[in-house]
């Protein structure tokens, strides 16, 4: 179970890391233990994800039932929080970074909430329309390279790895978070019963 000190911690780690901050990494155990209580930023960060899924939703509509929509995305939620930190144990191994391995997990894990914290409300002004579609295209992909940045130097200080090992590991979170997506968009826009079948 989680402590406010061990969030708050966390929380001012992830901060320093996002300020490209090595220090960051100070603030994070090593340890299995420690890796594993940083899963409850899942459930932390779940009411967010619910917004998230309604604005999608909004923009356009599922053609399955409401409960179906409810348990791809539960699925896929799950999925996209554990998918990554288990191909990253045999990245970890490959390039020799066991004794790493947990604490960037937590690293990564916490600075999901900063991610959110940006995240979401670029998105509900881009759901909303608030601005004019030009200014929203250019602070979306100012989002976007700032996310990556700051995954890529989460990456490179809890790893301890070069520049481009690190943008290996953030292309792999990528693809795998876009796949996972991708299916359970298919799932809830096209039906189970349309899948596969011809167009």
């Amino acid at each position: 179970m989680l402590t406010m000190r061990e969030t708050a911690y966390a929380l001012f780690g992830a901060w320093r890391l996002a300020h490209f901050d090595l220090q960051g990494t100070a603030y994070f155990e090593g340890s299995a233990a420690a890796a594993l209580r940083s899963f409850w930023v899942a459930l932390i960060l779940l009411p967010a994800q619910v917004v998230l899924v309604l604005l999608r939703l909004n923009e356009q509509p599922a053609a399955v039932s409401g409960w179906t929509v409810f348990i791809v995305e539960g699925i896929a939620y799950v999925i996209g929080w554990t998918a990554f930190p288990v191909a990253m144990h045999w990245v970890a191994r490959l390039i020799d970074r066991d004794r790493e391995y947990f604490a960037f997990i937590a690293m990564s894990n916490w600075s999901a909430v900063l991610q959110m914290l940006l995240f979401l409300p670029v998105t509900a002004l881009t759901a909303g329309r608030m601005l004019p579609g030009p200014v929203l295209h250019v602070i979306n992909v100012a989002m976007m390279l700032a996310l990556l940045a700051y995954a890529w130097f989460v990456a490179r200080a809890g790893l301890r790895i070069g520049g481009f090992a690190a943008a290996g590991v953030v292309a792999l979170d990528l693809v795998l978070s876009l796949l996972i997506g991708d299916v359970s968009d298919v799932l809830t826009q096209v039906g189970h019963a349309r899948i596969g079948q011809p167009a």
